[in-house]
């Protein structure tokens, strides 16, 4: 379901995201299923949100929550986490707005896996999706591959050159020899690179980026059809 802009005064989502690209993009997303979306970055580049995920998780976590607080006092009544390696560090289920995240796809999607390649951008977001898949499908086989390059390469400005350089075409090929039942790009820059993954791969792909913008706008027509 769209919600054109204005359409029931539903207020802009807040695009929350490690860098400028991802809470861009993810806004531009929005739009473009008639979304109002404002972006927000807690990092300026891949660089500086890995060093804060590492060095200083707990002060990222303030960040992102007082920023949650704010939006709210401003009259923000959702939120779209587009971070997968974000939302690894932030315990946002008890936040000040709702949240939908990386997280919420992953509690929908590997119920109906028994096995999956989970690509990320960074090794924090690869625990942080085992540590859902282990909450949600204890069984589930999880192979899962971060690459920072790939994900410096889509913001340099060629996610076609940045795909074909990366691992990700010969990690692909390997999924489906172990039979593997599909891939999860577990990173929101990844959604770039979708077209080329698909056709790459025969496995079924799951695009976390596209499904946090499917969830969210559900989320808000839910929210205004209640109002």
């Amino acid at each position: 379901m769209k919600i054109l802009a204005g359409e029931g005064k539903a207020p802009a989502v807040a695009v929350i995201a490690g860098t400028p690209y991802d809470s861009g993009l993810g806004a531009e997303l929005l739009r473009a299923r008639g979304l109002t979306a404002d972006p927000y970055a807690m990092a300026g580049s891949p660089d500086e949100q890995d060093s804060l995920q590492y060095q200083d998780p707990g002060a990222l976590a303030a960040a992102f929550h007082a920023r949650l607080r704010e939006l709210r006092a401003r009259g923000t009544e959702q939120a779209m986490l587009f971070c997968n390696s974000l939302s690894a560090v932030v315990d946002h289920d008890h936040a000040a707005l709702p949240v939908v995240s990386p997280s919420t796809v992953y509690r929908e999607v590997f119920p109906e896996l028994r096995s999956s390649l989970v690509v990320t951008g960074n090794a924090h977001a690869v625990v942080g999706v085992e540590r859902t898949a282990w909450q949600v499908s204890p069984g589930h086989r999880l192979l899962g591959v971060s690459d920072p390059a790939l994900v410096r390469g889509i913001e340099a400005g060629d996610p076609a050159a940045a795909f074909e350089t990366s691992h990700l075409p010969t990690t692909l090929r390997l999924a489906e020899r172990l039979g593997l039942e599909a891939v999860v790009l577990a990173c929101t820059h990844f959604t770039a690179v979708l077209p080329f993954v698909t056709a790459s791969c025969a496995l079924p792909v799951v695009d976390v980026g596209s499904r946090l913008v499917e969830l969210t706008g559900r989320a808000v027509a839910d929210r205004t059809l209640a109002a």
